[in-house]
């Protein structure tokens, strides 16, 4: 009998200490079950779902994630780095975004509905 996949579940939106908090209610998975999957203590991971620590750096996330059975990218605060190195390599790309985002040029579509809701924010 083949092992059942894990629900799939789309990238988070929230900062780290919700989203953490919102995938182990959906994983129903206590903090120290997932202390014992990923050898960090119970209280680190209290602490930083409850968002009294520092956003975790990305192979601690990546950590959690395996655990929890999404990929690290669920955590916008990952994506968000890996923007960022992006953008530090390719100072081209980093010029054309900032057209675009804060230089008001004109947009595709489906970026400017974006821009604008994450704007009203």
């Amino acid at each position: 009998m083949k092992p059942v996949a894990p629900k799939e579940v789309p990238n988070s939106t929230l900062p780290f200490p919700d989203a953490l908090r919102e995938l182990l209610a959906l994983r129903n998975v206590s903090y120290r079950r997932l202390a014992t999957r990923t050898r960090l203590s119970a209280g680190y991971l209290n602490h930083l779902a409850c968002g009294s620590r520092p956003v975790p750096a990305d192979p601690v996330i990546k950590t959690i994630a395996r655990a929890l059975k999404v990929k690290p990218e669920f955590f916008f605060e990952y994506r968000q780095r890996g923007l960022q190195r992006e953008l530090a390599g390719s100072p081209q790309l980093a010029d054309r975004l900032y057209d675009f985002i804060v230089a008001d040029k004109p947009l595709p579509r489906d970026f400017k509905s974006l821009l604008e809701t994450a704007r009203r924010k």
